[in-house]
Formats: structure tokens, sequence, C-alpha cells
């Protein structure tokens, strides 16, 4: 789509509905047969209101209303509306265009916050919807767009990424648990990028027949995950960061801290089993050797559950253990577990919505 100027793709299914605006001249084409038609039905269902005898609801405009419906004052509010519309998806287009300068052979700078359309683009652009219905365009871009949620929220947190894009360009249809911006973790955000790249392969392997735009999409799978692994080696959530302050509140760094009046002592007093929770949490720490395990396990784990090599549920168990184990340097305090569990919900909850979809489950 072209917005003074500037290209923009905001998904297959705008770009479908947008060119048959276009091309109808912004009516839907109707023929002379059919608006006698709805003519005759519109005055048949007048004539019954009026033989029902009941009494119906109406409203009346008065001359003043009706005169203010059409002046000049409503007509230049609507241009001004429309053209700050047409601005804020410029400004967006723009926007793009210079994050893409951050890494010009990486496609998903192009639009790091909305990464399900450069996957949907490329699609797009190869014939891949082609044959499909609105319904099942929509389907197939609401299961990319639920896949990349995580990393678009990361993205998003950390820099200024514009507009939030939804398929079907309906916020409403992504799933409800969307993007915990306070709460998830690098390490949960570590699992959901093994997830993703998982399920996107798992989508390429069952959706597109044809090989060579499988293989395509499959190195694009491959840059998504090496866009992303870059950006997640400096991430930190608020709650990691108010965690990384309360250890070393507990650790004494700050023995003159003025958290320590009176009233900020019993505050610790009566949450302390949650604020040891989150200072222990806060004070673990992995060499890359063990990352890079982790990441192999959960792999392993995400490859097991597209085989269905175990139960449903005994493999999202197997995933969570395996992440608050990892988050928690593997303690078996009930209470640092519980806290390391409920950190990860949404992140978890999200990965096994997506799956879920793609398995249909």
């Amino acid at each position: 789509m072209t917005i003074s100027g500037s290209n923009l793709f905001m998904g297959a299914y705008t770009e479908r509905v947008a060119d048959r605006t276009l091309s109808a001249g912004s009516w839907l084409p109707v023929s002379e047969d059919t608006q006698r038609e709805i003519t005759n039905q519109v005055a048949e269902a007048l004539k019954q209101i009026k033989a029902s005898g009941k009494k119906q609801d109406s409203v009346s405009i008065s001359e003043e209303g009706k005169a203010f419906l059409c002046s000049d004052a409503v007509k230049d509010n609507m241009r001004e509306s429309s053209a700050l519309l047409e601005k804020m998806y410029t400004d967006h287009a723009k926007l793009q265009e210079k994050l893409q300068q951050t890494s010009p052979d990486d496609p998903f700078w192009s639009n790091t916050g909305n990464q399900w359309l450069v996957f949907s683009e490329h699609l797009h652009s190869n014939g891949f919807y082609d044959s499909m219905s609105d319904e099942e365009v929509i389907a197939a871009e609401t299961l990319l767009d639920k896949m990349t949620c995580g990393m678009d929220g990361m993205s998003s947190s950390l820099y200024h990424t514009g507009l939030n894009i939804y398929a079907g360009n309906d916020p409403d249809k992504i799933n409800t648990t969307g993007f915990d911006l306070f709460n998830e973790s690098r390490d949960a955000l570590a699992m959901d990028l093994e997830s993703s790249t998982a399920a996107l392969k798992y989508f390429g392997e069952t959706y597109i027949a044809d090989e060579a735009l499988r293989n395509e999409f499959n190195g694009l799978v491959d840059k998504y995950y090496s866009h992303n692994a870059e950006i997640l080696q400096g991430y930190q959530s608020p709650a990691e960061k108010m965690q990384k302050a309360i250890s070393n509140i507990h650790s004494g760094k700050y023995p003159n801290s003025a958290v320590f009046n009176k009233s900020s002592q019993n505050a610790i007093e009566q949450y302390s089993e949650r604020l040891n929770a989150d200072s222990h949490l806060a004070s673990v720490s992995h060499a890359s050797e063990e990352e890079n395990q982790y990441q192999k396990d959960i792999s392993i784990l995400f490859e097991q559950l597209k085989q269905g090599a175990s139960g449903w549920d005994d493999m999202w168990k197997k995933l969570e253990n395996a992440l608050v184990d990892y988050t928690s340097d593997n303690s078996d305090n009930e209470s640092i577990r519980q806290a390391a569990s409920e950190q990860a919900g949404v992140t978890l909850n999200r990965m096994k919505g997506y799956w879920s979809l793609l398995m249909n489950r």
C-alpha cells in the first residue's frame, strides 16, 4: 500500500481490501436488478411496520441539525481527520525506513515491532494467499501475529517502533495474553524465541506446499532467530531491574539508603518471603555455556512437542519446569519457584496459545 509516496505493507488482508476499494472506485458494484430488489425489500419492510400497528422507535433531526451535518465545518473536520490518519501512517512508514538502517541486511529491522508482517509480506508477494478466502487469509496472518507477539513486544519496549499493526486489522482477535511489558524476563523470552522459531518452522512445514517458497520462508525464520537473539542479549524487563535493586539492598550494597527507614523496614518484614524470592531470582546469573545448553534443551522439548512425543499437558509441564529451574538456579524453595512461575505466566500462556492453534488442540 502506498501512502503519500511511502510504501507500507499492513498485511495481506488489508492489501486485499484496499485493492477492492480502489478497483471499485470506493463503491461496491451493484446491478440495477439488485438495486430494485433492495428498494422493494425496504418498501415491503415499511409496509409491515405500518400494518403491525405497533409503535416503532424513531429519531428526528432538527433543521439546524441537518444543516450542521451538511455544513463545511463537518466536512473540514472529516478532511482533517483523514489528513491526520494519513500522516500517522506516513510517519510510521518513514520510521520503519529509519530503523532498517540499523542493519540494512536484516529484513526484520524494517518492522521489528511487527515482525509477522515481514513473513506475511514475503508470502503475499509470492502468491501464497491468492487462492485463499478472506477468512483463511485472516486466520493465517493471525497465526503469524501470535507467534511473533513476544519478540514484537520486546522490540516495542526497547525502541520507538511506531504503530502496532494487527492481523485482519482487528486487535480484539489477537491473543488476549499479549505481551507483559513489566514482567516478561529475558530468560522467559529466550524460551519464547525458541518456541516461536520452532512454531514458524512448523507453520512452513504444514501450510506452505511450494518447496521453493517453504525454503525461503525457513531462511527468513533463521534471520528472525538471529535478529531477536541479538536484541535479547541486552534485554532486562522492568521487573528484573526492580528485583536487581532489591537484591542489592538485601546484600547491603546501599547501607545508608533511605529505604531502610522505619516504614520501609516494616514493608520488608511484611513481604519478606516474596522479597527474598525476588532477591534470589535477581542474583541468579548464567555462564554462556549454561545459556547455550538451556537453549538446546528447550529446543529439543519443542521438537518433541511438534512430534507429539509425550502428552500435551505433560510437555507444557516439562517446559514450565525447565524455565523455572533455569531462572531459579534449580532452587527447591517453593516461594522462589512460585515467583519464577508467576513471572513467566504470560509467556507460557502465549506460547501455549499459538501452539494450540497450530496443532488444532
